[in-house]
């Protein structure tokens, strides 16, 4: 988070009830696919501004749907999901933090750099 917003927003653990975290094919993120026979552990972030929704939502792959899904807590949470729950292999977080986070927050980084720049160039116009 700090890597695309510049902070780390307020938020609690949690776990998403009927949710699985899946690794998918090719990438080092996971995605969030339904299964009732399990519970994802997570976060819920408390409070994102609009700003802050509109660049998670211009990075995320846009396979993904923002869904509303219910936490232990018994809370309602917003969560990017992914639509296809064939998905049979586990994420695992070890291994994303061993092998691709450090590459992962580099790319990140460089796509918050691009998406400030070409905001920054609509704001302005095109040189004149």
């Amino acid at each position: 988070m700090s890597a695309l917003l510049d902070r780390v927003p307020a938020h609690e653990e949690t776990l998403a009830l009927g949710w699985r975290v899946a690794r998918l094919p090719g990438k080092p993120y996971p995605g969030l696919v339904r299964d009732e026979h399990t519970d994802a552990r997570g976060r819920v972030y408390l409070d994102l501004s609009r700003e802050e929704w509109v660049t998670l939502d211009a990075f995320e792959d846009p396979r993904y749907a923002l869904a509303e899904l219910q936490v232990e807590t018994g809370r309602l949470a917003l969560a990017y999901v992914w639509p296809d729950d064939r998905l049979s292999a586990a994420w695992s977080v070890k291994r994303f933090t061993d092998a691709e986070l450090r590459s992962y927050l580099e790319r990140c980084a460089a796509w918050r750099d691009r998406y400030d720049a070409q905001r920054r160039h609509r704001r302005l116009g095109p040189p004149r």
